[in-house]
């Protein structure tokens, strides 16, 4: 099928799971409005529709809290049978609360990335003006009221804020932590997709615990530091996080902003980052438990994500991608696996190939694998993974995610961030062949 036809299609679904306020990840399974699936969507319809791109950041931005966390969702009233539904959050107990529902946790910060995306292919330097001050005081949030040692490196104190929520690099945090008590609650999750593709009851129960300490304590930044029974520095997120600093640096030159701030931020994460995750015996970057002081032993393809910060060396990149990408026991196609990339190494005794982040693979990962190929000259191996992904599209349609093994579609059908990445993913192989 043609690139343009896919496009076409694309738009089609962008401007199906439009609310007229915001774009809906999916039609049935995700009705609100999603912190990274948002700048995702936004960067699809920058390449069609710029004032609608910037409509769904600005939507985004109105529901930031007073001490500058931009939230995982946004409600906008938007009624549906969604769970965690808007009261259960129970956001209004903290002072920083803002006027909207919306959760009480964060998402990856891929905000900045994506506005300096749009900012270089379609100058547009009011609406950075607009923006870059909300966007600086979430930076500064995660940089102050999220780092729990100094190291600048941000916390995440809930699965869901790391982006790959059912991950089995959490399962090792989940064994310590013993639900006291279980507020009465029905998960929706499993209404529209089969519960094999979803969390095992065991772990969203863990889940919902979680925010029900949350509450207790008010969402205060500190309290939640000191007291949540899961609290990790995310290799995801603070790969995402570092490249969103340096996005957000140029995007304060391009306005005459100063960068002084965001130059600490920079010179002090780069070094710990590789202190703290880097493993030397075996080439992979790992997660790190906060309450246990011990790195994560995990192998999933979060391990990639430093590359698209920019963040390893060369030789330290040629182990993650020769040793690791390219391993077909792990990463790469085999006999059984036809597929790029499957997001937990298939040597890991959790992996599983429809169950949500435990193997599917996933058009975001792919593209946060694909720019940081590209971004150390593997431009071949960005290529060959880039044709597969939108081989997958074409073939399964707009699918959540997919089973590496055969390409069927998983979790929710016409998902948004799905066809925004196949815009951009058919639109860059024009310029790069």
């Amino acid at each position: 099928m043609a690139a343009t036809s896919l496009i076409d299609r694309a738009i089609a679904v962008l401007r199906l799971n439009d609310t007229g306020i915001f774009t809906k990840p999916g039609p049935h399974q995700y009705p609100h409005q999603w912190n990274w699936d948002s700048a995702l969507i936004a960067l699809g319809l920058s390449h069609f529709d710029l004032p609608r791109a910037q409509q769904e950041i600005l939507s985004l931005l109105s529901g930031q809290w007073r001490d500058g966390m931009i939230p995982s969702v946004v409600y906008h009233s938007i009624p549906s049978d969604y769970f965690p539904n808007p009261e259960f959050w129970q956001i209004e107990n903290s002072p920083s609360a803002p006027g909207v529902s919306t959760t009480g946790i964060t998402q990856p910060p891929l905000l900045a990335t994506v506005v300096q995306m749009m900012h270089t292919r379609h100058p547009m330097t009011d609406f950075v003006r607009e923006v870059y001050p909300a966007i600086l005081h979430w930076h500064r949030w995660l940089h102050t009221d999220r780092d729990a040692d100094g190291s600048a490196l941000a916390c995440i104190i809930h699965p869901w804020e790391s982006g790959t929520d059912d991950s089995p690099r959490w399962l090792h945090l989940f064994e310590a932590i013993r639900p006291e008590a279980l507020p009465e609650f029905q998960r929706g999750d499993t209404r529209h997709v089969a519960a094999i593709e979803r969390p095992n009851p065991r772990d969203y129960e863990r889940f919902i615990y979680l925010i029900d300490v949350f509450r207790r304590l008010n969402y205060t930044p500190g309290e939640l530091l000191k007291y949540s029974p899961f609290l990790a520095q995310d290799v995801l997120f603070n790969s995402i996080l570092f490249r969103a600093d340096e996005d957000l640096r140029a995007l304060a030159k391009s306005i005459g902003e100063p960068t002084e701030e965001i130059d600490t931020w920079l010179n002090r994460m780069q070094p710990n980052f590789n202190a703290r995750f880097w493993q030397e015996d075996i080439g992979l970057y790992y997660d790190y438990d906060m309450r246990t002081g011990k790195s994560i032993p995990i192998n999933t393809a979060s391990t990639f994500l430093p590359l698209f910060a920019g963040l390893p060396s060369k030789e330290q990149a040629q182990r993650l991608v020769e040793g690791h990408l390219l391993n077909p026991g792990e990463y790469a196609p085999n006999d059984s696996l036809r597929h790029w990339v499957t997001t937990t190494s298939q040597t890991e005794p959790t992996w599983e190939a429809r169950r949500y982040w435990r193997g599917p693979a996933w058009v975001i990962m792919n593209w946060f694998i694909i720019e940081g190929l590209k971004r150390y000259s593997y431009d071949d191996l960005a290529d060959t993974i880039r044709r597969d992904t939108v081989g997958l599209v074409e073939t399964s349609g707009f699918r959540e995610y997919y089973d590496a093994r055969d390409g069927s579609g998983c979790g929710s059908t016409d998902f948004s961030w799905s066809a925004a990445l196949a815009i951009e993913l058919s639109q860059s192989s024009k310029s790069n062949p």
